[in-house]
């Protein structure tokens, strides 16, 4: 199986007009040189994808991160549970499917209808359903402290952006649950 990570990046102002992209990690240590440039949840990001040497393997295409993530991090119990999710981008005619077959999950990234593809940016791509668990849950806590670092009370006084740590916390006991179901046998991993 062919290793696929899953990461985003936030854009340093306009995308459009060539705006400096800084990924995920990075992003939390460099947030207080970069947040007024980073005014949460209009900010501009876009999913990534990377191989195993750690090459992005399709085109970035920008949209607002938060809904993004939180969209992603929303579909994680779903997928656990077998269903198919489908995350689409608010700007552009794209977005991501999550396929459960067995416990793998199939990812992709496609242009035009959820249904009936016009193509795809990143061809569907197996990877376990811990690992892509860990890896969304891991993105939405990276935007969370991101956030938490520009404006400590966000959470607090937007309903918005509070979904994303309702979201995190259901998606965390779904993926908590599944790994103890595979450690005691009741579902094959």
């Amino acid at each position: 199986m062919k290793k696929v990570v899953l990461d985003f990046v936030l854009y340093l102002g306009d995308p459009d007009e060539g705006a400096n992209a800084l990924r995920s990690g990075a992003a939390i240590d460099a947030v207080g040189e970069h947040a007024d440039k980073l005014k949460f949840p209009d900010v501009y990001g876009a999913i990534v994808f990377f191989d195993e040497q750690g090459n992005e393997t399709c085109a970035r295409k920008p949209d607002p991160i938060f809904q993004i993530v939180t969209n992603m991090v929303k579909a994680v119990p779903y997928v656990i549970e077998g269903e198919a999710e489908t995350t689409l981008l608010s700007e552009s005619e794209n977005g991501l499917i999550f396929e459960p077959s067995g416990d793998d999950v199939h990812v992709s990234y496609f242009a035009g209808d959820a249904y009936e593809p016009d193509e795809f940016l990143q061809e569907p791509t197996s990877m376990s359903i811990a690992d892509f668990g860990e890896q969304v849950l891991s993105m939405g806590e990276r935007l969370e402290a991101i956030m938490k670092k520009i404006d400590p009370e966000i959470f607090e006084r937007d309903d918005y952006t509070k979904s994303l740590q309702e979201f995190l916390e259901v998606g965390r006991e779904a993926h908590k649950t599944f790994q103890l179901e595979v450690e005691r046998g009741l579902r094959v991993q």
